[in-house]
């Protein structure tokens, strides 16, 4: 008696030289490697301990590499798994892109991105980003990280981050430079803001020499040097001890500029949206004073199909704020604005 059916798809066999790993595999690599735990990331896995072992010793045994010394109380990556870790990271987060960007394809919702901002692109430019994705794209789930430009570049070399935007020239001198592609944004420029009783109000143009005897305000990591700043603002004051200090945000600086005695610079856009309510005159700095921000990502990553609108969204609000900055500049008058 002959039987009929489909035929069965012809196996395929690992060659000699060719390693069998299997994604999962990568995940636990992973986990042991970033929380230095079997035990943890046994439980973050929900797996026993004992399966993650396995997993793990047999990965070892594919790759020909002993990937944690486990002579120690602490578990401890070899010089093999941190020449390795990247490439699981990758080949983990393309095998969940694939998933995400299907979904995408087929629901036209879901789906999660991370991204850093230093402190100068984090308002206004992120928070209307965001605003956008909210209004356009609400299955997505964005998460924004404030920070230092060398922390953010950080977690963007280890993938845990999909994108940063803060200034190109701090991505430039960063020692991750080589491994990052940088886009820039539109230049804004920044307004020179003061208290409204502040003895610069009173001033319809101050030159350099008075702006910078009063105590500057910015956000850590400054986004413009002391040197910098001095040289910028007064070239000839070669000498000048510009007083200088630093708060967590560009929020924190508006609230001490209340104080009547200090000064900062922010965004024109930011200036604009929030002095009038806080009782705060601004105008522009100069022509020197301007943000250089960009959208950093890991060169070589391939970018997921949410990470790709999340930048776009950025890109979007970054010429819309350029747009109103360029309608607004002719239609303001000279000297201080409210």
């Amino acid at each position: 008696m002959m039987v009929r059916g489909h035929a069965a798809a012809p196996s395929r066999r690992v060659g000699a030289g060719e390693v069998a790993v299997q994604l999962r595999q990568l995940e636990h690599f992973e986990a042991v490697y970033r929380l230095r735990s079997f035990t943890r990331a046994a439980r973050e896995l929900y797996l026993s301990q004992s399966a993650l072992s396995r997993s793990i010793q047999t990965l070892e045994t594919d790759l020909g590499q002993m990937l944690f010394d486990r002579s120690t109380q602490a578990v401890e990556p070899t010089d093999a798994a941190e020449a390795l870790i990247g490439h699981a990271v990758d080949a983990v987060a393309a095998a969940r892109t694939l998933v995400e960007s299907a979904r995408l394809l087929r629901d036209g919702e879901g789906g999660s991105v991370a991204v850093g901002t230093g402190p100068y692109p984090a308002r206004p430019l992120m928070t209307r980003a965001v605003t956008a994705l909210s209004r356009e794209r609400p299955g997505l789930q964005v998460a924004v990280v404030g920070g230092g430009a060398s922390d953010l570049l950080a977690s963007l070399v280890r993938r845990d981050l999909d994108f940063v935007v803060c200034d190109t020239s701090k991505a430039e001198e960063s020692s991750f430079a080589a491994e990052i592609d940088s886009e820039p944004l539109p230049a804004e420029p920044l307004a020179l803001v003061v208290g409204a009783d502040h003895p610069l109000a009173k001033v319809p143009d101050p030159s350099p020499a008075q702006v910078t005897v009063h105590p500057f305000v910015l956000p850590p990591p400054a986004p413009v040097g002391r040197r910098v700043l001095t040289r910028s603002l007064n070239p000839d004051r070669r000498a000048t001890r510009l007083p200088f200090y630093e708060v967590e945000s560009t929020a924190a600086c508006l609230e001490l500029v209340a104080d009547q005695r200090s000064v900062t610079l922010v965004p024109v856009s930011l200036a604009r949206q929030e002095c009038p309510g806080r009782g705060l005159l601004f105008r522009a700095a100069g022509h020197r004073q301007a943000t250089h921000d960009g959208i950093h990502v890991l060169r070589g990553r391939t970018m997921g199909a949410s990470a790709r609108i999340a930048r776009d969204a950025v890109l979007s609000q970054a010429n819309a704020i350029a747009r109103e900055h360029r309608s607004w500049q002719r239609a303001a008058g000279p000297g201080w604005q409210r």
